[in-house]
């Protein structure tokens, strides 16, 4: 029965039954596909947080990573995409938090066990949306092995690397300055915070001296701390302020006196000199109080509002006070002025507050020895980044760690396996709950209330989704991992914990390559933003529908995943950031198109002229091939080491290309449309042409498959009744099918430099048409002089190649060949093309008509210069703008050209 396929590519309905069909025979299982003596190759997918959607960052992060793990699936390695989500304690506890105060409820007023078992329900109900939404994308995940970092298995290897480190002397419990969330009312790490550009005030206060002698000014930007100084300091080299040290100063309002302190913190060149100290909130000022031996008042407290130190503004929210205190301070005379400023202000990265630096006692990882360990990795090339510039990013965080707050004051999350003793005060840390106090052995023992940070766990990913810290067989089979495919925003956050994690726990790295991608930016440059109103909904791309995007409304018809996946693909060049615009996508939306015309095409024609088996690559060589057919299989040996090269190097945009120029531009704009011709002819050379297409076909379905999964399998599974085979046999699948290689049997020698020469001399016919508005099939006539006789017999061998693919009813070759009246002429390396032009057009309205356009560019193109030669237009206009011109200045300059020439010609 012939094929009757549809002449446009159905995504939403393909790739929906194309994903089942894998997902139920097992395809994607952890080594499937492998051939026997392969290595493994294995990659833990960063855990998206079980709160979270796909967006487009999502999207790309793991269309690289599926790219990867299908195109070593194919080379027969023995493959593991190890999925799961993660818990993200402070996120997930948030959404719980607000829909039980929706409820006119709090979450202190459920008590702990009650609140967790809300959150579990909501994980089990409304979590992990985005694991279904990855299938959508075409995520080749071993979806058997899908963890939870609450899993019970990763909570105990939790508790595991708590003990091992706590053991090792590498976690402890201190009293130290910290990030402080009052929103969230938790301790943050470093990581955690982002500071933000801020305008801002530094204000002039006026401190009176204990003896009455005179006074002190001192600047801040927190006047509302001023209630927690415990000290003034001045530099002791400071000439101005030498003869103070020691002395007291009076605090306004509160009335409390304060030393005056000699401190090199204090920079005699800065404000004036003298620096209030706050040491309960204030990283500097807690340092300067431990030297001076300085109290600590806190008078802002966990949630943000003013202490009772604060006097009569106890209770009033910080920043509100900050503003009545200011009015107050003017009445008084102790506000002298202000000045206005641009300051870095700490933000919580989840709460978006500002921060409160704040004295609390917490756990701690030592990060140094750890820190050193990582560092060796890089450096002695165990662990490579790509593109490289990033291991120095890696190297500097390192170089300067601090050691990490690694206790959040929440609930949600890994609780401290850390049991405090009632009886003697000593702590137990284990693995499992004690029955008694290791030190004593009273059993009156109270676990510690806090949970981990999440990074803490997260850190542990690509080994504890493998078993450990149990001997697991698939820890044995599939770790170290091969490559992270990540974002540069958790380089610190991420990937440096997973190696001093790995390095500590099995003494081996996680994974051998670190691949740091671009950010997805909308088409101004702007990082894309639920609240700016500049993100992409991947899945709208994919199954279509419409959404606001940049303040106006974007309906899209839905173009696939496979067409999102080679946009994606095409635009990752190098690790810079892309630029995206629902449009964009377009490209991939018609590159899919032509996949699909294209094998509609050869399936129909193959359909025709059924094979009894795959061609082999030996099968092909014997055939009596013509030039176009060896050229082409030429091309595609060399077309398979350049997209393997490509994918070996994460040159992710030179795979995606390499494959697509290939198929567009050699096979279906070259070959296919010469193919036409023979299956017309029918007889041999028609048989010849069905086979080689058939090899080439398939090959470059294997050569897209990573980056274009669904129409490359639905196409290669059409494609099984032309070489004998049937479509959806159990177990035979395109994506476990070999990867190409070259066969040398298939190249020909100096078939690309001849073919480029007749592409030319091609392309020279068809821009002439062009040029005098000739419909395609208004056939021409060419003579071609040549250098010499030998050039001529040689373009001769390939004379009705030039006349089908150029429409020339006679071709017309010889050395130093007449020019024919009426002709125009184009040169061609060593050639000049003549195409008679009399009785197809007017010339002398062809000359009038060119001579007009040449005028024209030359006035754009002068007006061009002006404006590039104005050193203030190149300085002062966009960038942008700048090299737009510059493009369409070279654009029409070789316009002009070919236009000169042309009228020459005539």
């Amino acid at each position: 029965m012939p094929l009757d396929l549809p002449k446009s590519y159905e995504a939403k309905t393909i790739e929906a039954e194309v994903y089942q069909r894998w997902e139920q025979s097992g395809c994607f299982a952890g080594g499937a596909g492998k051939v026997a003596g392969k290595p493994h190759y294995s990659i833990a997918i960063p855990p998206p947080n079980v709160t979270g959607v796909l967006h487009m960052g999502h999207a790309l992060n793991n269309t690289l990573q599926d790219t990867l793990i299908r195109w070593r699936r194919m080379q027969g390695y023995d493959t593991l995409w190890q999925p799961g989500t993660d818990h993200a304690g402070i996120a997930t506890e948030s959404v719980v938090v607000k829909q039980i105060q929706a409820a006119g409820g709090t979450r202190d007023g459920l008590g702990r066990a009650e609140f967790l078992k809300r959150v579990w329900a909501w994980k089990e109900e409304s979590g992990g949306i985005i694991v279904r939404q990855l299938r959508k994308l075409g995520a080749s995940c071993d979806w058997s092995r899908e963890r939870f970092t609450m899993d019970e298995g990763l909570s105990r290897a939790v508790r595991t690397q708590f003990k091992n480190l706590f053991d090792a002397g590498l976690i402890y419990k201190g009293t130290r300055m910290v990030n402080w969330c009052p929103v969230q009312k938790t301790a943050l790490s470093d990581d955690e915070v982002d500071y933000i550009e801020k305008n801002g005030h530094l204000w002039q206060l006026r401190y009176e001296i204990e003896d009455g002698s005179g006074h002190i000014v001192v600047e801040t930007t927190r006047p509302e701390t001023f209630f927690g100084d415990t000290a003034v300091a001045v530099n002791p080299a400071d000439e101005r302020y030498k003869h103070l040290i020691g002395k007291r100063v009076r605090l306004p309002i509160v009335g409390r006196l304060i030393p005056i302190v000699g401190d090199e913190h204090a920079d005699p060149a800065k404000g004036s000199g003298a620096v209030k100290i706050t040491p309960a909130h204030d990283p500097n000022d807690y340092e300067v109080g431990k030297r001076h031996s300085l109290s600590l008042v806190r008078c802002i407290g966990f949630d943000g509002t003013m202490t009772a130190e604060a006097a009569h503004f106890a209770g009033q929210e910080r920043f509100a006070c900050r503003k009545a205190l200011l009015k107050e301070l003017e009445a008084s005379g102790m506000l002298l002025g202000s000045t206005e400023i641009v300051h870095a202000v700490g933000h919580g990265e989840r709460s978006g507050a500002p921060i409160e630096p704040m004295v609390t006692e917490q756990w701690f990882v030592k990060m140094g020895p750890l820190a050193e360990r990582a560092l060796r990795e890089t450096r002695e090339g165990r662990v490579a980044f790509h593109p490289e510039r990033w291991a120095k990013v890696y190297g500097h965080w390192l170089e300067n760690v601090k050691d990490w707050c690694i206790s959040r004051q929440i609930w949600w999350g890994h609780r401290i396996p850390a049991w405090t003793c009632a009886d003697c005060g000593t702590v137990t840390v284990a693995v499992d709950a004690p029955a008694a106090c290791a030190h004593c052995g009273s059993a009156k023992l109270k676990q510690d209330d806090d949970v981990l940070d999440t990074w803490f766990s997260s850190a542990l990913w690509p080994f504890s989704t493998l078993g450990w810290p149990d001997a697991d067989p698939a820890l044995a089979r599939w770790f170290p991992t091969s490559t992270l495919v990540t974002d540069r925003g958790i380089i610190y956050f991420w990937v440096a914990r997973m190696v001093m994690a790995s390095l500590f726990a099995l003494d081996r790295k996680p994974f051998s390559d670190v691949y740091i991608h671009g950010t997805v930016l909308d088409e101004r440059g702007d990082k894309m933003s639920k609240s700016k109103g500049n993100g992409i909904d991947p899945l709208v791309m994919i199954e279509g529908g419409t959404q606001r995007y940049l303040g106006k409304d974007y309906t899209c018809p839905g173009y696939g995943a496979d067409a999102m996946r080679y946009t994606l693909l095409d635009m990752t060049t190098e690790g810079q950031d892309l630029k995206l615009s629902p449009s964009k996508f377009e490209t991939g939306r018609n590159f899919a198109n032509k996949v699909w015309n294209a094998g509609r095409f050869l399936l129909m024609n193959l359909d025709e002229r059924r094979l009894p088996a795959p061609p082999t690559a030996a099968q092909v060589a014997a055939l009596p091939l013509g030039f176009p057919e060896r050229w082409i299989l030429d091309r595609l040996q060399g077309a398979i080491a350049d997209c393997t090269a490509a994918l070996e190097a994460f040159r992710y945009n030179d795979y995606a290309n390499g494959a697509y120029r290939f198929f567009r531009d050699d096979l279906c704009d070259w070959y296919v449309e010469w193919a036409k011709r023979a299956f017309k002819a029918g007889g041999a050379e028609a048989a010849s042409a069905a086979q080689v297409l058939a090899y080439c076909f398939d090959a470059v379905l294997r050569l897209l498959h990573p980056g274009m999964p669904f129409i490359t399998e639905h196409l290669w599974q059409l494609l099984q009744p032309c070489v004998g085979g049937t479509p959806w046999t159990p177990g035979r699948f395109l994506m476990l099918s070999p990867w190409p290689e070259p066969q040398a049997c298939l190249a020909s020698a100096g078939a690309q430099a001849r073919m480029g020469g007749l592409q030319e001399v091609v392309t020279a016919v068809r821009n002439v048409r062009n040029l005098v508005s000739l419909a395609d099939g208004v056939a021409l006539e060419a003579v071609v002089a040549t250098p010499d006789a030998a050039s001529a017999a040689a373009l001769e061998q390939d004379r009705a190649f030039l006349c089908d693919r150029g429409n020339l009813s006679a071709c017309t070759m010889g050395a130093g060949a007449a020019k024919p009246a009426g002709s125009v002429t184009t040169v061609v390396g060593a050639l000049k093309v003549h195409i008679p032009l009399n009785g197809l057009v007017d010339l002398a309205k062809l000359k009038d008509q060119l001579a007009k356009r040449a005028a024209t560019l030359e006035k754009s193109i002068a007006g061009k210069q002006g404006r590039l030669g104005n050193a203030d237009y190149v300085a002062r206009a966009p960038a942008a703008q700048v090299a737009e011109t510059r493009e369409l200045m070279a654009k029409e300059q070789v316009e002009l050209g070919n236009l000169k020439d042309t009228l020459a010609g005539l």
